[in-house]
């Protein structure tokens, strides 16, 4: 008897429960940009944001500009982030910035805010 209710509710399962759970569902790719893209040299240098970068370092008061080299400026999914290395003294500023290019937040190493918009 035990068997009969088993084999019951499978073949009443494969038939009441829609077919739709066999086939492919359609995925739906999420469109906002989880990971940090790398812009070329070029690309910073179409867009202009290698200058915008340069007027929002000028106004930051603990970055001097003749001691700073600059890494590659990054997309994010709120704006965009580069990092500031003081060659002398090896410390490293991070700056973020949003798609206006106004400052969000700029950190050194160790995450203390330097400078609050």
């Amino acid at each position: 008897m035990k068997r009969y209710i088993l084999f019951f509710l499978l073949f009443s399962f494969g038939i009441l429960y829609p077919r739709d759970f066999f086939t492919e569902q359609p995925t739906f790719e999420i469109i906002q940009n989880q990971i940090d893209r790398k812009l070329s040299d070029e690309e910073v240098q179409k867009r202009g944001l290698d200058v915008l970068a340069a007027e929002v370092i000028e106004q930051i008061d603990e970055i001097d500009l003749r001691k700073m080299a600059r890494s590659a400026i990054f997309e994010t999914s709120y704006g965009f982030r580069w990092k500031m290395i003081n060659l002398h003294t090896g410390n490293i500023i991070i700056i973020k910035v949003n798609k206006e290019f106004k400052l969000i937040s700029a950190r050194n190493s160790k995450k203390t805010k330097i400078m609050i918009p």
